[in-house]
């Protein structure tokens, strides 16, 4: 409202004041906010504008408060996943807050009713998807199919009826309460714990997945390539893969699994550097060409290039962190091309070759 004042006070210094429909323009135009006036209002304008000055504030007033009101009705209804109102009538703030509260509790108890009543969506798609068995892994894969569904609805872009999967609810709240009252430390601790766990259970799962993928077409150790190199070193590569024991393929299954793993990650990395590293170069090229107007601001084109150029390249750093841990998450796994090595037979990598040293004497030198 400072703007509507500040506006007002200048207008003390004019001789003659504008129209009543100019300065309503221009208190628009000041505000951002577009005001209307009725024709009794424009002449009580005209007549004295001072006095209906706290009457122009109380309409800019409303506005904002049904614009912003509006806003987080969208955002709690798109949070919700359901249609809280269709109109929202309020007075001030404290009245939209009030308001707000109240319908969202209303959409989610009814949101509640429909899908976990006596007779709700779960309670049917639990009945449909309860496995034969319950173990930790059938409990996990119920829990995800649960909380997904689908339904149709139409597709502005094909103008089409379409099938969409949607999230029916997240579990947030419930991860919230067994996080209660923990400690940080100890908090993270757990998560650490939990990621290393989970990084040796997906380098197993893909070791054993190449494994048994890459076992149908070799014979010898050496078809595994440097996975096998890496669990055996070169004096085992020409062994055959059918000889192997238990625990000879447990090794190999791990050391092919931390050789795709480690692929992936350098993948993603590169991938995410790649992406980055052109928009950065943009940007520093247009700091190069503009950086010479710091000198109007009497600062010196160079230090200040240099600053920012380390600032950027920090953020540069961080955006790039930041980029491949996100997609750590959602990357999809491809097949990792494993090359066989080279495994040279026992006594042909070593030929005898004798020469003459400075004494005279014969030596054998080992040529490889």
């Amino acid at each position: 409202m400072d703007s509507v004042d500040t506006y007002f006070d200048t207008l003390r210094d004019m001789e003659e004041l504008p129209r009543p429909q100019k300065m309503l323009e221009e208190v628009n135009a000041l505000t951002g906010i577009p005001v209307k006036l009725s024709n009794e209002q424009l002449r009580t304008f005209g007549e004295d504008v001072y006095e209906a000055k706290d009457t122009l504030k109380k309409l800019v007033s409303a506005q904002l408060i049904g614009t912003y009101a509006g806003r987080l009705l969208a955002t709690v209804q798109n949070r919700i996943g359901e249609n809280v109102a269709e109109k929202l009538e309020i007075k001030d703030w404290d009245d939209a807050a009030s308001r707000i509260e109240e319908l969202a509790q209303a959409a989610l108890e009814r949101r509640r009713e429909r899908l976990v009543g006596e007779h709700g969506q779960i309670a049917r798609d639990i009945e449909t998807l309860m496995p034969a068995t319950l173990n930790d892994t059938t409990k996990a894969q119920l829990l995800l199919n649960v909380m997904q569904t689908s339904r149709t609805a139409f597709n502005p872009r094909t103008h089409r009826q379409e099938k969409f999967v949607f999230n029916r609810f997240s579990y947030i709240f419930l991860m919230a309460q067994l996080l209660d009252g923990r400690e940080a430390e100890e908090l993270a601790e757990a998560v650490l714990t939990h990621f290393a766990e989970a990084d040796e259970a997906l380098r197993f799962a893909i070791g054993q997945s190449e494994y048994n993928r890459l076992s149908a077409n070799v014979t010898r150790l050496a078809d595994f390539g440097t996975p096998a190199k890496l669990a055996f070193g070169e004096e085992r590569l020409n062994e055959s893969v059918a000889g192997l024991g238990e625990s000879d393929r447990e090794a190999l299954s791990e050391s092919i699994g931390r050789y795709v793993l480690n692929e992936i990650r350098r993948q993603l990395l590169l991938g995410a550097t790649s992406e980055l590293w052109v928009d950065y170069l943009t940007r520093i090229e247009a700091l190069r060409v503009a950086i010479g107007l710091e000198a109007y601001a009497q600062r010196d084109p160079l230090v200040q290039y240099k600053a920012k150029a380390s600032e950027m390249f920090a953020q540069l750093v961080e955006d790039i962190r930041g980029l491949v841990v996100s997609r750590a998450f959602t990357a999809q796994r491809r097949p990792v091309e494993i090359t066989p090595v080279e495994a040279t037979e026992e006594g042909s990598d070593e030929t005898e070759d004798t020469s003459v040293d400075q004494g005279g004497r014969k030596k054998k030198r080992r040529r490889h």
